[in-house]
């Protein structure tokens, strides 16, 4: 665990972000579990500017939340965003950059974003997708509270192969 873990800050995500963070976005290691291949600097350049405007670009109802989470040493370590969909239901998504992963820096930037989205919009539950081989988030959500609400088989294709997409949740009612 870090020493500075509990000085970990969130930076709102704006269009000038793309460049700085895009060595560390385009790194074909974050893709290991994700069907997502990596995307392009005009791509990041894109998202980061309705990002900057809390919208998403792929659904205008959509409040989408997106943050760079910053250690002690002024370092990026990660990135993390909630999204809100018009029915309150909502999801959250974090990626620990290499070098930086396996350190605890994940839980802390999650919880940081957490309490900032509780603060704004008193969400009941969030919920996070995962794919079944990608036991580090697992063990990040299951920190955070986390519960394993359902499980998609066969869900996902990744490198040629299909498996399970897991749906955890937890509830802040409770």
């Amino acid at each position: 665990m870090p020493t500075d873990a509990v000085i970990l800050r969130l930076e709102k995500v704006t269009e000038q972000h793309a460049d700085n963070l895009y060595s560390f976005i385009s790194n074909p290691l974050l893709y290991e579990y994700i069907e997502d291949s990596v995307p392009s600097l005009i791509e990041i350049r894109r998202k980061f500017q309705f990002a900057a405007l809390e919208k998403s670009p792929d659904n205008p109802t959509m409040i989408w939340l997106k943050w760079a989470a910053i250690n002690a040493q002024n370092q990026y370590v990660g990135m993390v965003e909630i999204g809100i969909f018009e029915d309150k239901y909502a999801e959250i998504g974090f990626m620990t950059f290499v070098g930086y992963q396996n350190q605890g820096y994940a839980s802390d930037y999650c919880s940081l974003a957490i309490a900032e989205t509780q603060r704004r919009f008193h969400l009941l539950s969030l919920h996070a997708s995962v794919n079944q081989h990608n036991l580090a988030s697992r063990k990040v959500l299951e920190k955070l509270g986390f519960k394993l609400y359902k499980v998609k088989n066969n869900a996902e294709f990744i490198k040629g192969k299909f498996s399970d997409e897991l749906i955890y949740r937890v509830n802040f009612s409770e």
